[in-house]
């Protein structure tokens, strides 16, 4: 089966008015994902999807592909549309929030998931995390009828994060849903979790890049 990389991309969203062409190193962020898109092996090609013809601009410099898709589209129904567009495939999609997934991490993600793709049916990033959780007052990964245990053997909960997915177009297109019913959870470390949600994260995690590089070498 062959294997697309899908990087969404708008001009303007919820946490800055240029949206993923915000500045971001030397560069701005979308093109920063595309720059990794291009370090991924064993790809049929690289898609750029946004409703933005300034986006499909900065696509055409690096010749990767681009998909026009309307503004008023669901994050759910490109998914699905994607699908359909490119059956019996498998999709790795990139989102441009999440910066300091490396081209490393990313193509061990994926090397893992083709090696073990009669065992899962997609693949996700996640961070576990060696916390304490409540939900609704009630305790997740502990007990409360007993002495707090050392976080270093509590039961970890997984954290999805929006690095990278993979998704089978198949199951896709049956399910309407990326993510399938036995998922690969792929962990990363702290950094690599990094999304940006809101505008007060851009300046602080642009302090990180230097981190990101260091730990790229």
């Amino acid at each position: 089966m062959k294997t697309y990389i899908i990087i969404p991309a708008l001009e303007k969203n919820s946490y800055s008015i240029k949206g993923d062409l915000l500045r971001w190193g030397d560069s701005n962020l979308l093109e920063w994902k595309i720059h990794q898109a291009l370090q991924i092996k064993n790809i049929t090609d690289i898609i750029v999807s946004s409703p933005s013809q300034n986006i499909q601009k900065i696509v055409k410099k690096y010749k990767v592909k681009f998909h026009y898709r309307n503004k008023d589209l669901s994050i759910n129904r490109l998914h699905y549309d994607l699908s359909k567009k490119y059956k019996n495939s498998y999709l790795l999609w990139l989102n441009p929030t999440s910066p300091f997934i490396s081209p490393e991490i990313i193509n061990s993600f994926l090397k893992k998931f083709l090696k073990n793709k009669n065992k899962f049916d997609s693949a996700i990033v996640i961070k576990k995390e060696d916390e304490y959780f409540f939900y609704k007052n009630i305790p997740l990964n502990f007990t409360i009828k007993s002495k707090l245990v050392s976080r270093k053997i509590i039961k970890p909960l997984s954290k999805v994060t929006n690095g990278a997915f993979i998704s089978s177009t198949n199951q896709t297109i049956k399910t309407k849903n990326i993510i399938g019913k036995k998922p690969l959870l792929f962990n990363v470390d702290w950094l690599r979790s990094l999304e940006i949600k809101t505008n007060n994260e851009i300046d602080l995690f642009n302090l990180l890049i230097k981190e990101y590089f260091k730990d790229s070498k």
